[in-house]
């Protein structure tokens, strides 16, 4: 399966003044909101505006998102590719989550959703 394309990631620090931003400024509908993560409907795409944590560095450029449905692999895909893994894949509740750096440099976060059980 080929990789889902989700939304586009924007580290901020501060979720509320960016949503008002882009809501407000540039009239794009507010999906969710929550204190840590944001989604606007940005015409079929959706911008998520992620908390900055105090040591991560906000307004980089933005990130790409993809659901994969096997991470190791696709990390191991994009490395021969000439991307690196950037820090280690991490496994918050929701699945495990990688950030890759393409070869120019480009971040792409990769998702590989918690599977759902057939009873759910």
């Amino acid at each position: 399966m080929a990789a889902e394309f989700k939304h586009i990631m924007l580290m901020v620090k501060d979720i509320p003044k960016s949503l008002k931003f882009y809501s407000e400024g540039l009239g794009l509908p507010v999906k969710m909101s929550s204190p840590g993560w944001a989604e606007l409907d940005a015409n079929g795409t959706t911008i998520a505006l992620h908390a900055a944590g105090s040591d991560a560095e906000s307004g980089s450029s933005p990130i790409l998102s993809f659901h994969v449905e096997d991470i190791q692999s696709a990390i191991a895909t994009l490395e021969q590719l000439g991307a690196s893994l950037e820090g280690r894949v991490r496994e918050p509740s929701f699945g495990k989550v990688a950030a890759i750096r393409t070869p120019d440099g480009h971040l792409v976060s990769l998702l590989q959703p918690i599977a759902k059980s057939a009873e759910s």
